[in-house]
């Protein structure tokens, strides 16, 4: 039998003050970790985190739900957005972040990345190795159709696998059947389709596992999976790229 467990993020949680202006906490039980921020007004990232962090804009990435109180998120490329209650948000690491208004804002983050958010001593995230980069770069270009990139980092011989019975399984040889898979996948989706990356594991010698949630809608029904892809490298060339499921008869029959 599983074991279940249980603990309260008030009682056994690790509580991380700012500078000013709030505090986080994070606690876990298993493999369920989440942070608790309370962000106060006057908070900003730039004066309550920075200094703590050691780096010029927060290089966090977060995926989180706002439970009340709002907070406006400037990119690094100079883009802005506003979080308001209700919104369910995945911010890209490399930003600046204020409380908007009289009231705290607070948050629930489940990112893998907030178990050293708001902590001294080291980076918050070590900087990808070069093959993560390379499958970083390929989800950005599937998830934009862009063709190109897509061709330029997989060797000639590249295989997809693809588990189960859907009309997109088996084993995609070569970059021209791979690329008409994908192609496959849109229509069937009606171009809604998209990959949306979680978390990247490399060994550093040419094997990545890519953790992500994959998205689309498909008759009217809209499907969120989680799944992952591990990645082989020969040199700097994606040579075969095996995909696992967490719920692969729903996704067959999803696809079906």
């Amino acid at each position: 039998m599983t074991q279940a467990l249980v603990s309260n993020i008030d009682r056994d949680g690790e509580t991380r003050s700012f500078q000013a202006h709030g505090s986080a906490v994070v606690g876990n039980a298993g493999g369920a970790t989440f942070m608790r921020g309370t962000f106060e007004p006057g908070w900003r990232w730039s004066t309550d985190i920075a200094p703590i962090a050691g780096t010029p804009t927060c290089q966090t990435r977060h995926l989180g739900y706002v439970i009340s109180g709002r907070l406006t998120v400037r990119n690094d490329d100079g883009t802005e957005l506003s979080l308001a209650p209700g919104d369910v948000f995945d911010l890209p690491a490399g930003h600046d972040a204020w409380v908007v208004g009289d009231e705290p804002c607070v948050m629930i983050d489940v990112s893998p990345d907030v178990t050293n958010y708001a902590k001294g001593g080291a980076p918050t995230k070590a900087q990808d190795d070069k093959y993560q980069a390379l499958v970083r770069r390929g989800y950005t270009a599937f998830n934009a159709g862009d063709i190109p990139t897509l061709t330029a980092l997989m060797a000639k011989d590249a295989v997809q696998r693809v588990p189960g019975t859907s009309a997109v399984a088996g084993d995609h040889k070569g970059i021209d059947a791979i690329l008409a898979m994908y192609g496959q996948l849109a229509e069937l989706t009606d171009g809604t389709v998209q990959a949306h990356l979680v978390d990247l594991h490399s060994d550093g010698h040419g094997h990545v596992v890519a953790v992500h949630v994959l998205t689309g809608t498909r008759n009217g029904i809209t499907r969120a999976s989680r799944g992952s892809i591990l990645f082989t490298f020969v040199g700097e060339k994606i040579s075969e790229m095996h995909e696992l499921r967490a719920d692969g008869a729903g996704d067959d029959a999803w696809m079906a």
